[in-house]
């Protein structure tokens, strides 16, 4: 599948700290800028499909405004609830915890620029 990079932000725009929802063709992307260090991924929690925008960020992690699921920004994986539950006793809980999509970054001329795949732009 080809894929191709996208402007959807400038550096100045989102500060150390922050996180912006956008949408790229068909995906909702979260951008998160940790300590000047640009991450993308999948905008909706696995829990119950809400938005991430508005989430905390603390030392790689993003913790979901709603129910407090925590991902790690670099790789997507779910750090909180996979981490404390037995996922094989909670069933239904194996389907919400799985990673997020993450999306390649690049920073080009103060412009940040995220990876998806042609399909998904429409």
């Amino acid at each position: 599948m080809a894929m191709q990079y996208t402007t959807i932000a400038r550096v100045e725009d989102i500060l150390p700290g922050q996180t912006r929802m956008v949408q790229v063709g068909q995906c909702s992307i979260l951008l998160v800028n940790d300590c000047g260090v640009f991450y993308a991924l999948q905008g909706l929690c696995g829990h119950q499909n809400l938005p991430l925008a508005g989430g905390s960020i603390w030392q790689g992690v993003l913790d979901c405004p709603w129910h407090h699921f925590q991902y790690d920004i670099r790789t997507g994986e779910n750090l909180y609830p996979r981490r404390i539950y037995p996922l094989n006793a909670l069933p239904r809980l194996r389907q919400q915890v799985r990673p997020l999509h993450t999306y390649a970054v690049r920073v080009v001329a103060g412009k940040v620029q995220v990876e998806v795949p042609r399909c998904d732009l429409g």
